[in-house]
């Protein structure tokens, strides 16, 4: 919200600024394009890429966005419509410049020259981001229900409460494992791929795919058992709970994730067979 607000009082400036006179409309022109050339920095970047048309999209998004900050009713009869346009104009931007980042990276990742030192990096760095984000989300949202249940208890004391906070902190914990498995599985698959890359066929690598086979069948149960856990948790302590919520999900991410690399690293063993035997024959 404090982008937004920035935003507005941005329009709401330039508007003076350019109602002041001639020189005033010249300035706020120029602030105006200036912004709105910002993206045009991208274009320093190594190399030119198809995906790079995102950023003269990105300033015309800008362009459009600051204009209509400056006159909004040229965009809506509302009142104070300026908030909606800034967050409009922000989302538009934010996405487009998101997309021009991830898919040149994916263009630069995929064109790595050691791809599975890449993909080890790739992999290990996106967990930790992953895990990072999703603890900071369960975190707040727990928070919210916990404030959520002592306003609606206002009659009850904090010891009171205690035993249904916990309870809340416990199964946002249990929630939370299911995602921490699959950051686990993928620096699993980044610690094979670099194995990968220097010995695709050896033993110690189909070993590795073995061990990790196994690893996935047991983050799959693991995901999957979190669940029934929780609700089992609920119930036991309903009689002592002020707010419980029971869930009948499966974790599609986890178990998914787990199961396609655990049959890809079946096939490393064939593989190993396969290349075995052509060495065999040659």
């Amino acid at each position: 919200m404090t982008t937004i607000g920035t935003l507005t009082r941005l329009g709401e400036w330039l508007r003076e600024l350019s109602l002041s006179g001639p020189g005033g409309n010249a300035a706020a022109w120029g602030i105006v394009l200036a912004l709105t050339a910002l993206p045009a920095l991208g274009l320093l970047w190594r190399g030119r890429c198809k995906w790079d048309w995102l950023l003269l999209l990105a300033a015309a998004e800008i362009l459009a966005g600051l204009f209509y900050l400056v006159n909004p009713t040229l965009l809506t009869a509302e009142y104070g419509a300026g908030p909606i346009i800034a967050l409009a104009a922000a989302g538009s931007v934010g996405a487009s410049l998101l997309a021009w980042t991830v898919l040149r990276a994916l263009k630069n990742i995929l064109g790595a020259e050691k791809p599975g030192r890449t993909m080890d990096r790739l992999l290990r760095w996106s967990s930790w981001a992953w895990a990072w984000l999703a603890v900071l989300a369960q975190g707040a949202g727990v928070w919210q229900v916990i404030r959520k249940t002592a306003e609606a208890n206002t009659a009850l004391d904090a010891g009171a409460l205690m035993p249904t906070n916990l309870t809340l902190v416990v199964l946002a914990v249990m929630d939370l494992i299911p995602t921490l498995l699959c950051c686990q599985v993928l620096r699993w698959s980044g610690r094979l791929g670099l194995r990968m890359e220097s010995d695709p066929f050896g033993e110690e690598t189909v070993a590795l795919a073995e061990s990790l086979g196994v690893r996935c069948a047991q983050v799959a149960a693991w995901s999957v058992g979190v669940c029934v856990a929780g609700n089992l948790l609920q119930f036991f302590l309903l009689p002592v709970l002020h707010s419980a919520r029971f869930n009948v999900s499966f974790p599609f991410a986890s178990v998914l994730l787990a199961a396609v690399l655990g049959l890809l690293c079946r096939y490393f063993r064939r593989a190993k067979a396969v290349s075995d035997d052509n060495g065999t024959i040659i």
